[in-house]
């Protein structure tokens, strides 16, 4: 009788292990894009707490750098991938010299609605986006900069989001991205990078210039530009704008 119970304290533990990795290590990553999703409408109310960003940090720390390779662009076109409760949108939209427009993409609808309270002030500065990051539903070379922020480890496929983002880049446009680099990035195989192996996945899709920039522990953060002249006048918004499905397009979403 001992040794069953020993064994199924065993299994017990393994089981207790498992869900820590598979939900709150990972968030779901492992299990698909709708779970991952899920765990984040569970937590979109509360998330900002939790996560206690300083909006002035992300002006200078994100926002910053992305605009200054930008800098010759007029009303450049930006599309921040999983952009949760919209920490990049909101950075680049409180800065006065920005004169650009910002798309916003999240699978989880809950996130979306706390961005739109936040973004409000911004009204017809941004538009929000209700779909997942594997297929992006933009054509190619649609925008001047595309962003993705401490999300590439919680997708399916990593190197897929990635292809897609270089896809929906124009000529010359920013790319920023982040990489998770602290000890649990270990517990994440084929979801967190070596900086060589991320480097040469960024370098076959026609990136060039690529920085690593020591953002915090968990992360770098590596900026590009992808091959080719850089635009001198962004796309116009509200032609993307009504290229997406009614279903996907979210802003002003109450």
């Amino acid at each position: 009788m001992e040794l069953y119970v020993f064994l199924g304290l065993i299994v017990l533990g393994l089981l207790v292990l498992f869900f820590y990795w598979a939900f709150i290590i990972t968030e779901g990553a492992y299990l698909g894009a709708r779970v991952v999703a899920w765990t984040y409408d569970l937590t979109a109310a509360k998330y900002d707490r939790i996560k206690q960003f300083k909006l002035e940090q992300d002006v200078w720390l994100i926002a910053g750098p992305l605009l200054n390779k930008l800098r010759a662009v007029r009303h450049p076109l930006i599309l921040d991938v999983a952009t949760g409760t919209a920490r990049l949108p909101l950075a680049l939209l409180t800065r006065p010299t920005f004169d650009g427009h910002v798309f916003g993409l999240d699978l989880s609808r809950n996130m979306l609605v706390q961005a739109e309270r936040k973004l409000t002030p911004y009204a017809g500065r941004y538009t929000l986006v209700w779909h997942d990051a594997q297929h992006l539903p933009f054509d190619d070379e649609t925008f001047d900069a595309v962003c993705c922020l401490e999300a590439l480890e919680f997708m399916p496929d990593p190197p897929g989001v990635l292809a897609e983002m270089a896809r929906v880049l124009r000529p010359g446009g920013v790319f920023m991205v982040t990489n998770r680099i602290n000890w649990e990035a270990r517990l994440m195989p084929g979801k967190a990078f070596s900086k060589d192996r991320i480097r040469a996945m960024l370098q076959s899709l026609g990136l060039v210039r690529i920085e690593f920039r020591l953002w915090q522990v968990y992360y770098d953060l590596i900026l590009a530009l992808k091959e080719g002249r850089q635009a001198v006048e962004g796309h116009p918004p509200d032609e993307i704008r009504r290229s997406l499905a009614p279903t996907a397009h979210f802003s002003h979403l109450t």
